[in-house]
């Protein structure tokens, strides 16, 4: 074998062995369905019309994902995601990497993940509510179930306050190994802005063993702007605290889940605090799997209660196979002030399908 075979020899050989030490995964759901959503502001006793329409992501976010891993040697890993939301029934508004865009490193010490990705306290928060509608945002039972996301029909959940945002841009997060079950992450995203502090900051500790998953985690979402007339001045204009306790248990014939969650108001003359409690279980029997749950939660201000709300979801799906599942759903939830008028509500139906690759 004279040189050049000798080189090409080589080459194909390290190349070959990078190939085996590196893999990536392409990934997706895809979650369409058909129903029927009131939701909105409920004003003087007249609320939302029902709208009957084709849903996107009722029961699961439908997205496309890219993942991957690479073998440094010495016990080191390279890692990437990046994974992109999208509606079946209007994928024109996607956004690339919308929901996670991370570069990292892994090995004995952890994982460090640099870039957009779910924040530390959002791991816990998907905890509380995992038999709760499967892991629904939209169907599921929650206070985030009584709120709604952008658009003419946007309302915050009880207490008017925002919810937390379980992703966060511009972000370095940390989780570590496992100790005898026990587990930490923290997470801090920068907002990157002169003019203010948006950043997120949120950490979390969980424990699993066998069955049992439980954990607490706490999230600042410090949302300041600078006043114009001193650099060093700053006026706080809705910074909000979070705090969750959560924990599931698989009994093998169902499942449960269920946590208590509070959002509060910081550095404002009268904050407003709000305490919300879910819990859900699921059922399966052969293709079948049932779902209920159940949410109340309350918001006080000086002392006093300034809104109530409740929800219930119900819903079961049907497995066609390992991969396509048929479901019916439904939430039904209501805020109403102290004096018990209704001034929101958040009721959907719908039957869909799910197809995840």
């Amino acid at each position: 074998m004279n040189s050049k075979q000798l080189v090409a020899a080589a080459a194909m050989a390290l190349s070959g062995a990078a190939m085996a030490q590196s893999s990536v995964t392409v990934y997706g759901r895809l979650d369409a369905s058909i129903g029927s959503a009131k939701v909105g502001n409920i004003t003087n006793g007249v609320g939302p019309a029902g709208v009957t329409q084709m849903f996107s992501n009722n029961i699961t976010t439908s997205r496309i994902g890219f993942r991957g891993t690479e073998d440094l040697g010495g016990g080191l890993s390279g890692l990437f995601i990046v994974e992109t939301a999208f509606s079946p029934d209007a994928p024109g508004n996607t956004s690339l990497g919308d929901r996670a865009a991370v570069v990292g490193l892994s090995g004995g010490f952890g994982t460090i993940k640099l870039g957009r990705h779910d924040t530390s306290f959002d791991d816990i928060r998907d905890l509380m509510v995992s038999s709760n509608l499967w892991d629904s945002g939209s169907l599921a039972s929650t206070e985030t179930v009584l709120s709604t996301g952008a658009g003419a029909t946007a309302t915050n959940g009880v207490g008017g306050l925002q919810d937390y945002g379980d992703r966060a841009s511009n972000q370095i997060r940390y989780e570590s190994p496992s100790f005898s079950g026990f587990t930490f992450g923290v997470s801090q995203a920068f907002d990157e802005n002169n003019a203010t502090n948006r950043d997120v900051t949120a950490f979390n500790v969980r424990y699993k063993a066998g069955n049992l998953d439980v954990g607490v985690a706490y999230q600042e979402n410090s949302q300041q702007s600078v006043a114009p007339v001193s650099p060093a001045t700053t006026i706080v204009t809705n910074a909000i605290d979070y705090t969750t306790v959560a924990g599931a248990y698989n009994f093998g014939s169902f499942r449960v889940s269920g946590g208590w969650n509070q959002a509060k108001q910081k550095e404002v003359a009268s904050p407003v605090k709000a305490n919300t409690y879910t819990v859900g279980v699921n059922v399966p029997v052969d293709a079948w799997d049932f779902s209920l749950g159940y949410s109340t939660g309350k918001s006080k201000q000086n002392g006093a209660t300034t809104e109530k709300g409740s929800a219930f979801s119900a819903g079961v799906t049907y497995s066609l196979s390992k991969r396509t599942r048929l479901y019916s759903a439904l939430t039904n939830g209501d805020i109403k002030n102290a004096a018990g008028t209704k001034l929101r509500q958040r009721d959907i139906y719908a039957l869909g399908l799910i197809h995840t690759f």
